[in-house]
């Protein structure tokens, strides 16, 4: 008899199928898209397995898992470091973001749904009625509109770039933004959103691409970058638990 999905899931238990699942990258992935964990930060091993409690061997294979998605750089000698974008790459990203998502939010506009409709506006609606003063929290909500259009493409090719440019914005962010910049992102999302559900798919394209540009104006393309945080108060404050694995 063949196994069914959750027999297979049983089987798997609770450990990762991927590295991409893994809790220590996840913990790194998202300290970076809520725009804490800032490119040049070293990423210690020891410091590392000490907050995920786990040991140095595990943390290598992460390390050098995220350098194979060039999220980390690996210096000899030096140690691995978040990855650094350079101006012309930080222009680069949201260039790549204007053509994907427009390519997404027409393939929603395109294929309007009950369940598309209602994914949206519950997601606006979230995103409406949270603290703003919760600067995390607010970052998490305002990438995930995003990821949601992408996924709400219906498209697992562009949700996973859509995902990778996620990351890079973060990093882009980081590395340039003007201190002090407001986040426009929670007043421009209800619009473009109201147009996709009015299946106004050139309004929608157009005020994307603004919300796009008002993100790329925040930042200083020819300016310093700025100077990385403490790496173990980072995961602390973003709520990271141990993996309780025994470190070594």
């Amino acid at each position: 008899m063949k196994p069914n999905r959750k027999d297979r899931e049983a089987d798997i238990g609770s450990e990762p199928r991927t590295l991409d699942d893994d809790p220590v990258v996840q913990g790194i992935l998202k300290a970076i898209s809520h725009k804490r964990l800032k490119p040049g930060t070293k990423l210690g091993e020891d410091a590392l397995a000490k907050v995920f409690a786990t040991t140095r061997i595990h943390i290598r294979q992460v390390l050098a898992h995220l350098v194979s998605r060039h999220i980390v750089t690996h210096f000899p000698n030096r140690g691995a470091f978040i990855y650094r974008p350079t101006i012309r790459e930080a222009r680069d990203i949201f260039s790549a973001r204007r053509m994907l998502e427009a390519a997404t939010v027409s393939a929603v506009v395109d294929n309007l749904t009950d369940d598309v409709r209602h994914l949206l506006k519950m997601h606006i609606a979230r995103e409406s009625g949270h603290d703003r003063n919760d600067r995390w929290a607010s970052l998490a909500l305002t990438a995930d509109f995003h990821i949601l259009i992408a996924e709400l493409a219906n498209n697992t090719v562009l949700l996973d770039f859509a995902k990778e440019l996620m990351l890079r914005t973060s990093l882009a962010i980081a590395t340039f933004e003007v201190p002090g910049s407001p986040d426009c992102s929670p007043d421009a999302h209800p619009g473009i959103a109201d147009m996709i559900l009015a299946g106004d798919k050139a309004g929608a394209l157009a005020a994307m691409h603004k919300h796009l540009d008002e993100i790329e104006q925040r930042l200083n393309l020819d300016g310093a970058a700025r100077d990385p945080d403490d790496i173990v108060a980072i995961f602390q404050d973003i709520g990271i638990a141990p993996l309780n694995r025994g470190a070594a």
